[in-house]
């Protein structure tokens, strides 16, 4: 199949020249890499505006191209040559002065004839001849110029045929080339048309011009004034005057070779040969021959153009060997993933998908979950290679402790193992000794202390290997969750299992639906007495279930590794409404919570960071909550990370302020631009003394470190008064606002408008 295809896209350029465009651009490539100075031995004599502007008439007497002939044969020109239309009589005395010219020449002189269409309908050619006196004294030289579909001149006649006598082309005589009549050659835009000498005419005729710069060239006579409009498009150097390009095509023949350009037959062929004998390989080699052989088919018709004045068509050949390169990829893709599908690539442990086949011959066998708490800061503050020592390191202590077997690496913080059922009776006493085991830290660049907790999925009724994975994992987690060293699995688990994975399974539904939508609780400005932003707080409205609250989905999500997809959300979400607010006349700021999963994670801060580009709404409107618990975690990453955010632009809130381990230390390092004081202190303010005055020395610190303040659960105006006195910067809670919907909210802010006014 591959050589079919391949063969077939080859012949489609080939036949049909659908590869015309690329071959032409790789043309003009070749030419810029071969890019040379012409000889200097071919020298235009310009009709130019100034020689126009001169003589002061159009066409010029010809008188003045007899002067222009005698003045070139006095100084010694070897070869001249006319690009000018000579068709018409004039004036006979005229006629007769370049006549005369042309004599004293010894009739060696090249004049121009050309054929063009009849025009205007007619069918044929009319071929333009100089008149008799004229072409009785010269050798007559073919100026055809033949423009390709797309306008630009690539190629010139070596010979046409006019009035039944063929003739050798302009570039033909003054090259001294053989003129095949009807045979084109391809001229080479490698000679820089820039390069080639060229003289004002007017400057001839006055004497300007050194004898030594005309002695012994080849002068070609033509107009090079845009008035005349004898222009041309060429590839690469654009439009050149006719002259030019016929004086660049006589360059192209010198030193006796005639530039030829061959189809692209023999590469095609060539090409076909590797693709059938490379292409069905699945090896990385094969993939590097048949990449040399391309690159060696792109590199040929360099070489064959710089050798041989010989240009081969290579498109064919290439789209056969990319499409050769192309399936050996996808083959080699293929093999790659297989070999990956039963392997983890972090640490070379068998994967879950080995375990499945390990377990479809082993039914009636316990499986056992090992799971690695705090996984996610571990991996976060590690990194992927050291993460993937540890993970080996652990499976070894397994190994050595408690597992019988090989150790699986069934997910990112997940190993497993298949044990007999009647080793079940010593589990216990095993997974305690596998515990001692990891009290003792691992050493990965720094010591590193890692807990375990593990799940039994016991043989018993028929479930598929990844539901008893999956059973198992679950008891490990509601070990951890109950502060447990391991738990067996129990049908309870399972409908529970059953239902987080049903609503893990419907959340990219619901974000796209719009169940999950943002409610917004409205933030005060004390001073002002003006809302001045919203907190976004996200709900769930299950099409079956019902309301499902946060604390019940955020969990779930969270632990299962979609908080970026939701948090991401909510953004987007919060921006559009902030710019619809902002529409309507209340331009207020956006505050979104940011999960401590998501803190240091570069990638998901990267996808913040293009969802602010977009411009809905500035940056600096932006304020990501951090709950102060999550700031420290790891508080020396926790400073780079927050670092990495307020680079964003946007605004740093340490959210539920006094209920985490801070130190003013580590507060004063953190780039905060907000504390939020918990709700549990500010509501008792108004009887608690101990509680007010924690909560005024808050803000007063605050305020010293360059931060404002929010207090939230604001439920009474006693307790805002008292924080007024404070100089508490804003409130919230439910005696400013429940969470409100987005129009809801509008309307809100409108009433509020109206009131103030």
């Amino acid at each position: 199949m591959t050589l079919a295809v391949a063969a077939g896209i080859g012949l489609l350029a080939l036949f049909t020249g659908a590869g015309a465009g690329l071959e032409e651009t790789l043309q003009d490539v070749r030419y810029g890499l071969r890019s040379h100075p012409a000889s200097g031995e071919i020298v235009v004599v310009e009709i130019d505006a100034r020689s126009i502007k001169r003589i002061a008439r159009w066409p010029w007497p010809r008188s003045v191209h007899a002067r222009l002939v005698d003045r070139l044969r006095h100084a010694g020109a070897r070869t001249i040559a006319f690009d000018v239309d000579f068709s018409s009589p004039t004036e006979p005395k005229e006629d007769a002065a370049l006549a005369a010219a042309l004599d004293r020449a010894g009739g060696g002189v090249i004049i121009s004839t050309f054929r063009q269409a009849a025009g205007s309908g007619a069918e044929g050619f009319v071929d333009n001849l100089p008149i008799k006196m004229l072409a009785d004294r010269a050798f007559l030289g073919a100026v055809n110029v033949q423009p390709d579909d797309d306008g630009e001149v690539r190629s010139m006649l070596l010979g046409v045929e006019t009035a039944d006598t063929p003739r050798p082309s302009l570039p033909s005589l003054i090259a001294g080339a053989s003129a095949a009549i009807g045979q084109d050659f391809p001229i080479d835009y490698a000679i820089d048309p820039a390069t080639v000498p060229r003289l004002s005419l007017i400057d001839v005729l006055d004497g300007k011009v050194p004898a030594a710069a005309i002695r012994g060239k080849k002068i070609m006579i033509g107009a090079t004034a845009i008035e005349i409009w004898d222009r041309y498009t060429t590839p690469r150097h654009g439009v050149l005057p006719g002259v030019v390009i016929q004086a660049v095509a006589a360059e192209s023949l010198i030193g006796g070779r005639v530039p030829q350009r061959w189809s692209g037959a023999l590469p095609w062929l060539a090409a076909l040969a590797i693709v059938a004998l490379l292409g069905g390989g699945r090896k990385p080699r094969h993939l590097a021959l048949m990449a040399a052989a391309g690159l060696l088919l792109l590199l040929l018709p360099l070489i064959t153009e710089q050798k041989f004045a010989l240009t081969l068509a290579v498109v064919p050949g290439l789209l056969t060997l990319a499409c050769g390169i192309a399936f050996t990829c996808v083959a080699l893709a293929a093999d790659r993933a297989q070999r990956r599908a039963r392997h983890d690539p972090g640490t070379g442990l068998p994967n879950l998908s080995a375990l499945e086949a390990a377990m479809s011959s082993r039914a009636g066998a316990n499986l056992i979950v090992a799971h690695i708490e705090n996984f996610t800061i571990l991996a976060s503050s590690l990194g992927s290679d050291a993460v993937a020592q540890l993970i080996v390191r652990v499976s070894n202590r397994l190994r050595c402790s408690c597992a019988q077997g090989p150790i699986y690496r069934i997910d990112t913080a997940t190993l497993a193992w298949i044990e007999r059922t009647e080793d079940e009776t010593s589990l216990d006493g095993r997974l305690e000794e596998a515990a001692a085991l990891m009290r003792t830290p691992i050493e990965i660049d720094r010591p590193v202390e890692v807990s375990l907790t593990f799940g039994l999925s016991a043989a018993g009724a028929p479930r598929s290997p990844r539901q008893r994975v999956a059973d198992a994992d679950l008891a490990a987690l509601n070990a951890a969750r109950r502060g447990g060293r391991w738990q067996k699995f129990t049908e309870a688990d399972g409908e529970e299992a059953s239902w987080q994975l049903s609503l893990l399974a419907e959340l990219d539904q619901a974000l796209a639906s719009g169940d999950l939508w943002n409610a917004y609780q409205p933030k005060l400005d004390i001073a002002s007495g003006r809302i001045v932003g919203v907190e976004a707080l996200v709900r769930w409205n299950h099409r079956e279930r019902g309301p499902i609250g946060p604390d019940r989905f955020i969990p779930v999500i969270e632990a299962n590794g979609r908080a970026g997809d939701l948090t991401i959300h909510v953004l987007r979400q919060a921006l559009d409404d902030a710019r619809s607010w902002a529409d309507q006349g209340h331009p207020i700021g956006i505050a979104v919570n940011v999960s401590a999963t998501l803190l240091a994670d570069h990638g998901f801060i990267e996808t913040v960071r293009g969802t602010l580009s977009n411009g809905i709404a500035a940056a600096d409107r932006v304020t990501i909550e951090v709950t102060e618990s999550a700031a420290m975690l790891d508080p020396e990453r926790a400073v780079a990370a927050l670092e990495s955010w307020r680079a964003l632009g946007v605004n740093i809130s340490i959210d539920d302020y006094g209920t985490g381990q801070s130190s003013l230390g580590y507060l004063q390092r953190l780039p905060a631009t907000e504390l939020k004081i918990d709700k549990s202190f500010v509501q008792t303010i108004a009887q608690d003394r101990r509680n007010a005055i924690m909560v005024r020395s808050t803000i007063a610190m605050a305020h010293e470190l360059g931060m404002k303040v929010v207090a939230e659960g604001i439920e009474d105006g006693e307790c805002l008064r008292l924080l007024g006195e404070m100089q508490c910067d804003t409130a919230q809670g439910f005696y400013i606002a429940r969470p409100l919907t987005a129009g809801a909210l509008a309307a809100f802010l409108h009433d509020r408008d109206k009131l103030a006014a």
